[in-house]
């Protein structure tokens, strides 16, 4: 990326003479992350300055700005948000030749011939979860016939399980029989042949009969990535099992993995977006409520055809949500897989309605008497694209969004609406013409990176520019053919087609922090935000959440640090930096740093969040504060890579970390940005 003095000045002259008569700077005394080169000759440097106006607003800065996105998408949901650790828990997926369903395998292993153990994959006898037309195919149970054998220990099992010394497991399993005589054991183990045993209960006798649940306790006495869930059976005769399940007991709310939740409260979330995204147009609610055993799996038909749990549904998301500190942000299918207007309404009913409503009733029975009072409501996902059920043109979209939002006031009128926007601004023009009464938020999402024009580090620095330009447009087509309505936008998903490796690095750490400063300047417009995704999903998911751990990514850290510094409103700034061409995608030259200044809510602290966008080189930036007086004492948080090549992964998850420094303040500074990098000022104002 070649980079070239501003046209607008050379700051260079202006310093010396400055410090020829003697006025006073104050220089941050603040160290470069390791590996940074800087010029040994500080005094030719100063290639930017910005000058805040703190006397001057220049508009408020929406309290909803930052979001968050969840979607099922792979394990964006399963395994990587929620808690629970066994695969294939209602062994609805297909079995092996010895009847064995995916994910589970026979115990101790298949050395040697088990002749007094035979497993069924069974239609016939499946504890009754609810199934509809849509979820397909009959329910299933693992049969286990047991009798006389040589291999006395056995049963079946299930690998890579990580257990934690100190967390106790509740383990559960469905069990029914006519004739089995005999104990089931639940356990933990090394899966290692002959590997020891970390916990184990006993289950004495399965009761005759019905389907019946039973529940222990496992407190392994040792730590284990790599551990199994065994089922053992030495006993005689028929059983079925269903609907196995385990999960750790220091889960948070909504059974989310204690881990993952901590990353995503420390985001400070103004809001959480779901069940997606594409899988919104093919997802039916009633498929997440009520008791967890009895709701069916469902094929994912937008990422692969996925087998999803209904574990983790309405109440388990809405529990979630509330303990982050995030409002719920709730997208409805439209005309997706069978989806109708009413079928919406009643989830609203559901969410919002009294307990005496038909829906609300149900939320009641389900242990949830007050209602949740969900505001935000997205009318379905990405339309326009031909990926989704319910694909439509603009026209029939406008007609479809007119009746659904029409059915849903009808049991909370007070809900907001978020309609389906797109960059097409022909397909903004015909819905807003159409419906714009009706619309509060209007949600536009980008994705960038696609082939290797747009994967140039000079063109990904410069197209949030480009997205800056669209919202201008889109809020003078909304001023014109909606007038004296105010309709704003929200971008609740945005992300790169680029790398893993990059995915994880600085690259898209920059992408999006200058995402999120034109967010900032063009806020309140734009009021809602959320990066694609918030756990697994796309490789840019910024919480990788794995089996045996998480890492967080760059962007991630980048999302943290602005959305801990949430100012109230925006400072009137001017920024001269040095350009850089920027190609097709933004204006002919883009400016290396970006910037935006903020007061906090109560008006104590000033908070400049900057970005260097130069891979190769630190940048001085002069920052020039009137209109406040700021106090000495400030915090500088920075986030840059060591090397141009780091990256956050499993093996490696703090190669890219911010770090907390101090820097004296005054009203006339220079603060080194080191070459790619992130950072925010926090300064006190003086009283």
């Amino acid at each position: 990326m070649q980079f070239r003095p501003s046209t607008t000045r050379d700051l260079t002259p202006v310093l010396r003479a400055l410090l020829r008569g003697g006025i006073a700077y104050v220089f941050v005394a603040c160290a470069p992350p390791p590996g940074t080169s800087l010029p040994p000759d500080a005094s030719h440097i100063v290639q930017a300055r910005l000058s805040i106006d703190a006397s001057r607003s220049e508009g408020a800065i929406s309290p909803l700005l930052y979001g968050q996105f969840a979607e099922f998408m792979f394990e964006g949901v399963k395994f990587g948000l929620h808690g629970e650790l066994l695969r294939t828990r209602g062994f609805e997926q297909a079995p092996n030749a010895i009847g064995l369903p995916r994910d589970w395998e026979r115990y101790p292993d298949d050395r040697n011939d088990d002749y007094g153990l035979n497993f069924r994959w069974d239609d016939s006898v499946a504890y009754p979860v609810r199934r509809d037309s849509l979820t397909g195919g009959g329910a299933h149970a693992l049969r286990v016939d047991a009798g006389d054998a040589v291999i006395q220990r056995h049963g079946l099992f299930q690998p890579r399980i990580p257990v934690r010394t100190g967390v106790p497991y509740h383990a559960a399993l469905w069990m029914k029989t006519v004739d089995y005589a005999g104990p089931v054991l639940l356990a933990l183990e090394q899966d290692a042949d002959g590997g020891r045993v970390y916990a184990e209960g006993e289950i004495r006798r399965v009761e005759r009969g019905d389907w019946r649940r039973y529940d222990i306790e496992l407190r392994p006495d040792a730590s284990d990535p790599l551990a199994r869930f065994v089922v053992i059976v030495p006993g005689k005769g028929r059983l079925w099992l269903d609907q196995a399940s385990l999960v750790p007991g220091d889960t948070a709310a909504g059974g989310v993995r204690r881990d993952v939740y901590e990353r995503v409260v420390a985001l400070r979330p103004a809001f959480i977006r779901w069940p997606g995204g594409n899988v919104a147009q093919d997802y039916h609610w009633r498929w997440g409520v009520g008791p967890r055993d009895a709701r069916p799996a469902w094929t994912n038909l937008s990422w692969k055809n996925e087998l999803e749990p209904g574990d983790f549904g309405t109440d388990e998301f809405l529990a979630f949500a509330q303990a982050a500190g995030a409002a719920p942000s709730l997208t409805v299918n439209v005309e997706g897989r069978g989806a109708t207007a009413e079928e919406a309404a009643a989830w609203v009913e559901y969410c919002n309605g009294p307990a005496t409503s038909r829906y609300g009733a149900m939320r009641a029975a389900n242990g949830h008497p007050a209602p949740y009072g969900v505001k935000y409501w997205e009318i379905g996902n990405e339309i326009w694209g031909d990926w989704v059920r319910g694909h439509s043109d603009a026209a029939t979209y406008a007609r479809n969004y007119e009746r659904y939002v029409s059915a849903m006031r009808r049991s909370d009128s007070t809900i907001r609406f978020i309609a389906v926007g797109d960059n097409d601004i022909s397909w903004n023009r015909t819905l807003l013409r159409a419906v714009g009464r009706d619309v509060d938020y209007l949600a536009i999402h980008h994705y960038f990176g696609f082939d290797s024009a747009q994967r140039e580090a000079r063109v990904l620095m410069a197209r949030p520019l480009y997205y800056e330009r669209l919202y201008r447009e889109v809020d003078s087509l909304a001023r014109a053919e909606v007038p004296r309505h105010t309709i704003r936008l929200a971008i609740n998903e945005y992300g790169l087609a680029i790398g893993e490796a990059r995915q994880h690095g600085m690259d898209a750490a920059l992408y999006g922090a200058r995402m999120m400063l034109v967010f900032e300047r063009a806020s309140p417009l734009v009021a809602m935000s959320a990066v694609s995704d918030m756990v697994n999903g796309w490789p840019g998911g910024i919480i990788q959440a794995g089996r045996q751990g998480e890492f967080v990514t760059p962007l991630y850290h980048a999302n943290r640090m602005f959305a801990g510094h949430p100012g109230k409103e925006r400072l009137r700034a001017s920024l001269e930096s040095p350009s850089f061409g920027a190609g097709v995608v933004a204006d002919s030259s883009a400016p290396a740093i970006d910037a935006v200044a903020s007061r906090s809510a109560d008006g104590k602290q000033i908070y400049v969040k900057l970005v260097n966008t130069d891979p190769a080189r630190a940048i001085d930036l002069r920052v020039e504060i009137r209109g406040a007086a700021v106090t000495p004492d400030a915090e500088w948080e920075l986030l840059a890579g060591v090397t141009p090549t780091a990256r956050n992964s499993f093996s490696t998850p703090n190669a890219i970390v911010p770090r907390v420094l101090s820097l004296k303040a005054a009203a006339d500074m220079i603060v080194r940005l080191p070459a790619s990098s992130v950072s925010v000022l926090t300064l006190g104002v003086a009283r």
